[in-house]
């Protein structure tokens, strides 16, 4: 037997999932025991991550923050995309709470690389 790359089990789990409807045309959930497909989707990510980082033992805190930041940047965009796109609605009560928590962000940043002399781009 081969081994089949991970990037292609990834895919086929997205595939997977995609195809499962939370919720079923009789209103019922398609899924019967959602709780442990959610506890067994968490199992998998915390033991890719585990592997992730052990990949990266010669600077695992860099790696971390590089994966956080990325991680971070890439729903800002997607977010900032959906709303110029009027795919989300800009009136959702989760939006105060984003808005407070970025904000925040932007000044703590700013301090933060003040105080470490790095320069504004």
């Amino acid at each position: 037997m081969h081994d089949v790359p991970l990037i292609d089990r990834l895919a086929e789990l997205n595939r997977a999932i995609q195809a499962t409807a939370p919720i079923g045309a009789d209103g019922q959930d398609a899924v019967p025991n959602l709780e442990e497909l959610k506890r067994g989707l968490d199992d998998m990510r915390l033991s890719l991550w585990g592997r992730l980082q052990a990949a990266h033992t010669d600077d695992v805190r860099g790696f971390e923050e590089k994966f956080r930041i990325r991680r971070a940047t890439e729903l800002c965009v997607r977010l900032t995309a959906d709303l110029k796109a009027q795919l989300m609605n800009p009136a959702h009560a989760e939006f105060a709470d984003l808005w407070i928590g970025v904000v925040e962000l932007g000044k703590t940043i700013q301090a933060a690389r003040e105080r470490e002399g790095v320069k504004h781009p």
